[in-house]
């Protein structure tokens, strides 16, 4: 195809038809084009200099050297038609990039599943450390906002569409088959047609290449073993068998992705892997991408910091908004495997949250022909609403519909809304705080979600209103958005849609009592110890206990305290001292409030709060306030039937009972206690000792040991003096700590088989 030629696009609009126009467009060419409707592809090119037609018509073409259309397009379409009448060249997809990719070091994703997600990531590796390539990609990559890019480097990476068999016009050096499921049975009559296609794809590869497969996708293993048969080399990825690159201990980390071990062929450990991306099928993009990427000769190291930064792509688990508690996500889910691998994610991500599922078929033809696999595939949601099918370039011939779906559903919570609109406000009607929406469509079912967000936001704006006139009552001490950093030892956390300082017991009845008859969520904190808040901070009314008093009552050689649960442990510990009250001296150097302390058993040096709490007034939700005996506290180490209740209760004062000591005894003791304190304990804003020492060890011992003493993630750090200790250097965030708290679970997991529990509490929102 020669530069100075003018090339048109019939449906210029769609993923794989912008991309290539925007490629010519930066190759030199000159590109027009027309689709149907606008959209954000159109827009972009258009941006570009691209012209762009809405609508078909055959005087768009005028000018045109070379036309390019759609698989989806008629061939009555007017366009083509002028085209055939003045002789100009109709080409298709494969044979524009097959020329494309013989100047170039191409690369070619193919599969069922998982290719968009895969060429987005290895385009990004190879563009971020330098290679300059081109690359063209079935969507929008996040961070690049592109879906193609023409450059002077040698890889071309290409996403390879098996429909109308355009992968076949390919020139691949290196060839990736990340699945093969049954799909567009519109073009493939029967699944062996499809098997078919996809061998020959395999064998695109040279021997010079490289052809990648999933290993544990049982069709791609018996392709890859059928190339490697002719000679082709053949590397393989997996997560449960054995392969040249395999993915082990999936776990969410503090990006809300997931992070992962990635093992060589010899079973050892390479490295620890961190990615943006949700889900096993993600992990196992992720796989695919190294295992091309590695064949550009770029370091591990090197290609892990660029998985780490890589953003995924637009409408593949795309987290569109929050409101009122409730999240949406978009996914292209569309094929059952897909649907199942996006709920799945979801799963992982979202453990303990009620899972709404927002399914609207693609096709006719694929929804007749999998009609039993969609059914079945909705296993991992709580809630299930099937919307009519998006027709897309075909007609309905009332052979087929959604219902159909849904007869064939075993499911306890699954409903036919056909209407999109109607199914937004069906499902905007039923979720709770705390729910996820998953839109999962190839069409336009996204919207449901986008509707979903704007009605509850607009009910969110309404009811907020409502809450700060029943607010009005406190006055000016009640303030909005409130950042949470100012209040917490650590320095971290983000803002609190409410926050109000009680400075008296009476007070933090009434501020809690006010949250709880605003029907939102009410958390309450003293010093800001032991917590560490999220950088996106705390939905509802945050309150700052502040409820200091304290009341000494000798009786005969006992001491009784009467004190209210803001009031700061160390310093009542040193007024228990300075009056001859032992059995506290050991919290002196100990930070937090009498509260927390309570809730949590505060202890230290062999000591804790149960050896001396007598009783403590607890206020709970609809039921007033009442009085708790030690045994109704149920104090164990660390915890408490306070800190393990579902429902919601606040401690606002105790009572304690102390022996009368000699002043100069307990003196001794509180002493050795602060110096034991600053010899072993850092200096510096921190959250307080991270996790709770396991039976018959030490969490610091374990951490230290697992060589992660001194390890730094962003601005912070594990102290170098105390390794359960973690440091805020100055401007760590809250993702920061969560990085190294992950880091140090997994470390210590691997090497000493020892699973860290938290002794700190993480508040606010974590996603």
């Amino acid at each position: 195809m020669l530069l100075n030629q003018h090339v048109h696009f019939i449906g210029i609009g769609g993923a794989g038809l912008s991309a290539i126009a925007m490629v010519l467009h930066e190759r030199g060419h000159v590109v027009s084009g027309s689709d149907l409707s606008e959209s954000e592809a159109t827009e972009k090119l258009q941006s570009v200099g691209v012209l762009v037609h809405i609508g078909h018509q055959a005087t768009n073409i005028l000018g045109a050297d070379v036309v390019i259309a759609s698989s989806a397009v008629p061939s009555t379409n007017p366009e083509l038609v002028a085209a055939a009448a003045s002789n100009i060249k109709v080409l298709r997809r494969q044979d524009v990039l097959g020329n494309l990719m013989k100047s170039k070091l191409g690369c070619a994703i193919a599969g069922s599943h998982g290719k968009t997600t895969t060429t987005a990531l290895i385009s990004f590796c190879l563009l971020e450390n330098g290679l300059n390539p081109s690359f063209i990609v079935g969507g929008i990559v996040n961070g690049l906002d592109t879906n193609a890019n023409y450059d002077v480097g040698e890889p071309f990476i290409v996403e390879a569409d098996e429909y109308d068999r355009m992968f076949l016009g390919l020139s691949p050096t290196v060839s990736i088959v990340t699945s093969v499921d049954y799909d567009h049975p519109d073009c493939y009559s029967t699944f062996s047609d499809m098997e078919a296609a996809f061998r020959e794809f395999v064998m695109l590869t040279p021997l010079e290449g490289r052809l990648i497969i999933n290993k544990d996708d049982i069709l791609a293993r018996k392709l890859g073993d059928q190339a490697k048969e002719s000679g082709i080399p053949v590397v393989t990825y997996a997560l449960q068998n054995d392969a040249d690159w395999k993915g082990e201990d999936i776990r969410v980390n503090s990006d809300g992705g997931c992070s992962f071990s990635l093992v060589n062929a010899r079973k050892q450990y390479v490295a620890n892997v961190d990615t943006r991306l949700v889900g096993k099928h993600n992990v196992m993009n992720v796989l695919a991408a190294i295992a091309a990427v590695d064949f550009y000769d770029l370091s591990i190291e090197n290609i892990l910091t660029s998985v780490r930064e890589f953003r995924g792509v637009k409408r593949r688990f795309e987290i569109k908004g929050k409101s009122a508690g409730i999240t949406v996500v978009d996914d292209y889910a569309h094929h059952p495997m897909a649907i199942q691998a996006t709920l799945g994610a979801a799963r992982l991500h979202f453990p303990n949250q009620k899972l709404w599922a927002l399914f609207q078929p693609h096709t006719y033809s694929r929804t007749h022909a999998l009609t039993s696999e969609i059914a079945s595939s909705f296993y991992d949601a709580d809630h299930v609403v099937i919307t009519d099918i998006f027709a897309s370039r075909e007609k309905d011939d009332r052979t087929i519909s959604a219902k159909n779906i849904l007869e064939l559903m075993d499911h306890s919570d699954a409903h036919y809304v056909g209407d999109s609109n109607e199914a937004a406000r069906f499902i905007a009607s039923k979720m709770h705080s705390g729910d996820v929406l998953i839109t999962m469509s190839a069409g336009d079912g996204y919207k449901v979600g986008d509707h979903v967000l704007n009605m509850l936001r607009s009910r969110n704006s309404k009811r907020s209103d409502a809450i700060d006139s029943l607010f009005g009552g406190l006055g000016e001490k009640i303030k909005k958005n409130e950042s949470m950093a100012s209040y917490t030892s650590a320095r971290i956390g983000g803002p609190a849609d409410y926050f109000i300082q009680a400075r008296s017991v009476d007070e933090l009845s009434t501020a809690v009592q006010t949250g709880w008859q605003a029907g939102i969520p009410v958390f309450v904190f003293g010093s800001g110890s032991n917590l560490l808040v999220s950088d996106q901070g705390v939905r509802g009314l945050v309150v700052h206990n502040l409820a200091r008093s304290v009341a000494f009552e000798q009786e005969k050689s006992k001491m009784h305290i009467n004190v209210g649960s803001g009031m700061m442990l160390a310093p009542l510990a040193r007024m228990c001292i300075n009056r001859g009250a032992g059995g506290l001296e050991w919290a002196v150097s100990v930070p937090g409030t009498v509260g927390g302390a309570v809730v949590g058993n505060a202890g230290a040096h062999g000591s804790d709060i149960s050896t001396n709490i007598l009783l403590a007034d607890i206020l709970q939700r609809g039921k007033g306030t009442k009085s708790w005996t030690l045994p109704e506290l149920g104090l164990s180490y660390r915890s408490s039937n306070l800190k393990t209740s579902e429902d919601d209760l606040v401690m606002l004062r105790a009572e304690f009972v102390l022996d009368l000591v000699d002043t100069n005894t307990l003196r001794s003791y509180a002493s050795r206690f602060i110096q034991h304190r600053r010899q072993t304990q850092p200096p510096g804003a921190s959250i307080g000792s991270m996790f709770k020492n396991p039976p018959g060890d030490y969490a610091g011992r374990l951490i230290e040991d697992a060589g992660l003493k001194g390890l730094r993630l962003g601005k912070a750090e594990i102290s170098t003096v105390h390794a359960n200790f973690f440091i805020n250097l100055g401007g760590a965030s809250a993702v920061d700590v969560l990085g190294l708290i992950n880091k140090a679970r997994h470390t210590v997991r691997k090497l000493f088989d020892v699973d860290l529990d938290l002794e700190i509490q993480l508040v606010g929102e974590w996603l």
